[in-house]
C-alpha cells in the first residue's frame, strides 16, 4: 500500500488544497485487509489494546505523527476494528468475530458489516446491488460528481472500493468485478443443550394389564399416557403448564378410580 503512504507526503501547497476541498462521502484511504491487520496487531501484540505509540511500533512506522498512521488508523474505525480514546486504541468485537470467528460464517458475515459500514461504499452498494456496475471511467464520474470525492482521490478511492468489496466477498456471486452481490452466509441456530431436546421417556416394560402390551401390567392407558408428557426430571416447568397438567392428572384418576356413593 505504498501508493496510499505516498498521499500524504505531498507538497505543503497541495495539502492546504486538499484540506479546503474535502469529499463529502466518508471513504478508507487503505482497504479492509490492510485495516483488519491493524486490529490483528492490536489483538496479538497488544493483547486487545494498546497506546497510539504501541500501535505505530507494531505496523513499523516511526512516529504517531505519520501522516500515513493517522490514516491507516483513520480507516480501521471507518471499517469499524478498532476505537480509539484519547491515548488508547482498542479492538472491537467486529474485529474479534473475523479474527476468531465462532461458526464458519461468522468472520465472513463481520466483513460484509465492515464494508457496508463504510459510507461511500454503502450508498454505492445500495445503488447498484444486484445490477451491472458502470464501466471503471463511470464509477470514476460517479465518485467524483455525486459523492465529490476530491478529483486526486477519485482513482485510489475507487481502487480501495473495489478491493474491499473483493475482500469481504461482494464479488464471490457473479465470479468477476462485475456486480456487487452481497455474499450469501449460512445461518446457524443454536444447538439444543440437553434440558432444551424433547424428553425421551423410558419404553415401559412388556406386560398384559389392562394399558396393553407397551404399558406397565395395571397402569391404565390414560395415565401411561399423562405420564408420557411430564418433561424430564431437573427440566424447568413452566406454571401454567404444571397446573394444567396436574388438573388433567386429576381429572383422569377420578374417572378410573371413582367413589363409592359414602366416599371411601
Amino acid at each position: 500500500m505504498t501508493d496510499l503512504k505516498s498521499v500524504t507526503e505531498r507538497p505543503h501547497g497541495e495539502k492546504k488544497r486538499r484540506t479546503s476541498h474535502r469529499s463529502r462521502t466518508a471513504y478508507p484511504y487503505y482497504n479492509l485487509a490492510d485495516s483488519i491487520a491493524v486490529a490483528e496487531a492490536v489483538h496479538t501484540q497488544g493483547g486487545g489494546t494498546c497506546t497510539r505509540d504501541q500501535l505505530a511500533t507494531f505496523l513499523n512506522y516511526s512516529t504517531t505523527k505519520s501522516g500515513a498512521f493517522l490514516t491507516r488508523v483513520s480507516a480501521a474505525k471507518l471499517f469499524g476494528l478498532i476505537e480509539t480514546d484519547k491515548d488508547a486504541v482498542v479492538i472491537t468485537d467486529r474485529a474479534r468475530t473475523i479474527m476468531a470467528p465462532v461458526m464458519p460464517d461468522d468472520g465472513n458475515r463481520a466483513k460484509v458489516e465492515a464494508f457496508l459500514a463504510v459510507p461511500l461504499f454503502s450508498v454505492v452498494y445500495d445503488e447498484f446491488k444486484g445490477h451491472t456496475l458502470p464501466a471503471e471511467v463511470g464509477l470514476k464520474n460517479l465518485l467524483r460528481t455525486q459523492h465529490q470525492i476530491v478529483e486526486d482521490r477519485v482513482s485510489p478511492a475507487l481502487r480501495v472500493l473495489m478491493e474491499s468489496a473483493e475482500q469481504a466477498g461482494f464479488f464471490k456471486a457473479s465470479g468477476d468485478r462485475s456486480k456487487l452481490v452481497k455474499p450469501i452466509l449460512q445461518r446457524h441456530s443454536k444447538s439444543p443443550t440437553p434440558k432444551e431436546k424433547e424428553p425421551e421417556p423410558p419404553a415401559p416394560p412388556k406386560g398384559s394389564g389392562s394399558g396393553g402390551d407397551d404399558n406397565p401390567p395395571g397402569i391404565h392407558t390414560a395415565i401411561v399416557g399423562l405420564l408420557r408428557e411430564m418433561p424430564r426430571s431437573g427440566t424447568v416447568w413452566p406454571v401454567k403448564q404444571k397446573e394444567r397438567f396436574m388438573s388433567a392428572f386429576r381429572s383422569t384418576i377420578d374417572f378410573i378410580y371413582p367413589e363409592d356413593e359414602e366416599g371411601e
